[in-house]
């Protein structure tokens, strides 16, 4: 109950502290990513613009992949607030406590296994999350099923770098399938 208490203080002291850049965004874009994040499956969006919901083109689909690698200048956070809803649904913790958790030094495989979670399954949840872009894409013809499963396989990989990213290991760039 101690502990409970004391990351429940730690929480709103980081609260009032730590600035909105940490979840990736900034004062002057928070209203506008959260509006890009409502868009999509699940309320996701992609950083930089990328909307889950609105992509349309294999550029876009290039763009999202590499979204979910993160954004390394944002820490462990690496900009997770585009998977917030599944990571509040994986989790079953408040955004307070995973930014208790990860500025402490956790990443989120990290997280999720001190939870008792798997964190494949949290990369798991993160990819069906966006993978409706990839079946739109498939359905429209724009991209065939088997480089929908390439994609796929793709976005499986840039999740999984994201929730085991130790702080040191450079982004990959994404080209494309």
């Amino acid at each position: 109950m101690k502990i409970r208490k004391t990351i429940a203080a730690a929480a709103l002291l980081l609260v009032a502290v730590v600035p909105l850049a940490a979840c990736g965004t900034t004062g002057e874009t928070a209203a506008a990513t959260t509006q890009v994040q409502q868009a999509g499956p699940g309320g996701q969006g992609g950083p930089g613009g990328v909307d889950v919901s609105s992509v349309s083109s294999v550029e876009d689909l290039n763009a999202l992949v590499q979204s979910a690698y993160g954004e390394a200048g944002l820490g462990l956070h690496r900009g997770h607030e585009p998977v917030q809803d599944v990571l509040d649904e994986v989790l079953s913790i408040s955004h307070d406590e995973l930014h208790v958790r990860m500025d402490s030094g956790q990443n989120l495989a990290a997280v999720a296994t001190d939870l008792g979670i798997d964190p494949t399954t949290l990369v798991n949840a993160m990819v069906d999350s966006w993978s409706p872009a990839i079946d739109e894409l498939v359905t429209a013809g724009t991209i065939t099923q088997a480089q929908g499963e390439q994609y796929r396989a793709a976005l499986t990989e840039a999740f999984t770098f994201k929730v085991n990213w130790d702080g040191q290991e450079a982004t990959p760039t994404f080209t494309g399938v």
